[in-house]
């Protein structure tokens, strides 16, 4: 009985223990049945979608490695990158080689770092002060000259510096100069050095970057142009000394600085100016001689604008009396790194037009005829048709006849003391007929007119047969005629006359009246001589 009623309880006591079990649960949680369905149907659509994103993104992946250009952009990366550090392996060898060669190396390197990253350089000979650097040049057995500032691209610590390095030598008569007479040598550059290990307001540090042997030009170029015939002193081919420096002020070209480094040689009691073009290119350091040159004109090259470019021409006057000759020289590029400009003379051997009439112009030109080649050369260049054949060879030789054309144009109509004098501007300029009623009208100058051709070396015959290949102009055959009577005689001369084509009877008569004027004169002249002669004698 006891055992039913034990069992009984325990059965209630789990019926009821149960039931509070199912109570609790469904009030704290509710849904239990009804999670496991949703969470399944949601994790089941997550996984679908995920499923189709990875598939989209490893389609692209493919599709995207698949294109052609994504691999060639791969390799090409890939090649720089090995390219890039092979070359900074390269260039670090080659800086430890060049530091390692050349100790002084380490200067240019620190220039080159920001001043805060700049390393202390201990006791380095290269760098000097400028009272250290005129020492060592004395030391040498040489003495610095007048030094000049040049631009400095490299620091702000200041200007860097040209030195000219001179030597004592003997003095000469023929080669004046100051005294101590020197001659320069050499000219050095030294750069302004920043170093951190410089205090505030000490003297500046310097070091040789580039130097520059100097020497003049040969005895024979210089006295040339002044030598009046073949038989006089030639000259030898030494060298003459080189004794001033000086730097080019006002406008010059904006390549660089620019100096002439000068000497003079007496001549005939003639100082004759010589000496060289000197360029100093700041960028790279590097001075170069430019050009030779010497004035029989007796004046020091000078910078103007003669061409209308832009920048001046460099002008070497080597006029001798009243024929004008200058020499001009245009900036021109060329393929060198460290100076990459050159000096070209404007020449008129070269005939960029093929134009006869272009090559007709030249040839007055080089004979000294520059009104008459300058009027050829504008009618030509007006009446051109294509403009492109207009180069710049031929603009700059059309600047430099219309130049020398003004000079000779002045002088011509310019008034003179004597006739013989307004001959003499007149034939220069070519002005034929003008010129021959001078000589016709002025009866008391014949014999200096005479004089005046006999002496003639050459330049008032060299523009009479070139205005005679141009046009057979009779006034210009009637002064050939002239000169050839005055040098060598009337029978000479008819003899020159009878030779020149397409010359008439009329126009022969005509210059046979010229000739008996000339003869006239000289015997006039010889007469009032003889008379001299005899009245000194019985004296």
């Amino acid at each position: 009985m006891k055992k039913k009623i034990y069992n009984s309880k325990v059965s209630y006591n789990q019926r009821k223990f149960l039931k509070a079990g199912k109570t609790v649960e469904k009030a704290y949680y509710p849904r239990t049945r009804k999670t496991p369905q949703i969470s399944g149907i949601t994790s089941t659509a997550k996984s679908r979608r995920s499923r189709r994103r990875t598939s989209q993104s490893q389609k692209l992946s493919l599709k995207l490695l698949s294109l052609p250009w994504r691999k060639w952009m791969i390799e090409w990366i890939g090649i720089s990158l090995l390219f890039g550090g092979s070359s900074l392996m390269a260039v670090g060898a080659w800086l430890s080689v060049k530091l390692i060669s050349d100790p002084n190396a380490v200067v240019s390197f620190n220039q080159i770092l920001p001043q805060w990253t700049q390393f202390y350089i201990s006791e380095n000979k290269s760098l000097k002060t400028l009272e250290q650097i005129k020492s060592n040049i004395k030391e040498e057995g040489f003495s610095a000259g007048k030094t000049f500032p040049l631009p400095n691209t490299t620091t702000n610590s200041g200007s860097d510096i040209l030195v000219p390095v001179m030597k004592q030598i003997e003095s000469r008569a023929s080669l004046p100069c100051e005294t101590p007479c020197r001659e320069v040598v050499e000219l050095r550059v030294y750069q302004s050095v920043l170093s951190v290990n410089q205090r505030e307001g000490s003297k500046p540090y310097f070091r040789l970057v580039n130097t520059l042997p100097l020497q003049g030009p040969a005895e024979s170029f210089v006295i040339a142009s002044t030598i009046e015939s073949a038989a006089g002193p030639q000259g030898s081919n030494q060298p003459l000394p080189i004794t001033t420096v000086r730097q080019f002020q006002g406008k010059v070209p904006g390549a660089g600085v620019w100096f002439t480094v000068t000497g003079q040689r007496l001549q005939n009691n003639k100082a004759i100016p010589y000496g060289q073009i000197v360029n100093y290119n700041p960028t790279k350091n590097y001075l170069s001689s430019m050009l030779e040159w010497k004035s029989a004109a007796g004046q020091a090259p000078i910078w103007q604008e003669m061409t209308g470019g832009g920048d001046p021409e460099l002008v070497v006057e080597q006029t001798v009396g009243l024929d004008p000759d200058f020499d001009i020289y245009s900036i021109q590029p060329r393929k060198f790194i460290l100076n990459p400009i050159e000096l070209e003379k404007i020449s008129l051997d070269e005939t960029p037009i093929g134009d006869g009439y272009y090559k007709d112009a030249l040839r007055l030109a080089r004979n000294g005829l520059w009104s008459p080649a300058f009027a050829l050369i504008q009618s030509l260049r007006e009446n051109l048709m294509d403009e492109s054949q207009w180069s710049e060879k031929a603009q700059a030789q059309f600047d430099l006849i219309k130049f020398h054309a003004n000079i000779t144009e002045a002088q011509a109509i310019a008034s003179w003391a004597s006739p013989s004098q307004k001959v003499l501007a007149g034939l220069i300029d070519g002005r034929w007929q003008e010129s021959l009623n001078v000589f016709e009208n002025n009866l008391s100058s014949t014999y200096d007119i005479a004089k005046l051709l006999q002496n003639d070396s050459g330049r008032l015959r060299n523009r009479v047969d070139a205005a005679l290949r141009v046009d057979r102009e009779i006034n210009a055959i009637a002064w050939g005629t002239l000169i050839v009577a005055s040098q060598k005689g009337r029978r000479r001369a008819m003899s020159w006359l009878n030779r020149q084509p397409q010359t008439s009877e009329e126009t022969k008569e005509k210059i046979r009246k010229l000739l008996d004027q000339l003869d006239a004169a000289f015997a006039e002249k010889e007469n009032i001589q003889k008379q001299k002669i005899q009245q000194s004698g019985v004296f």
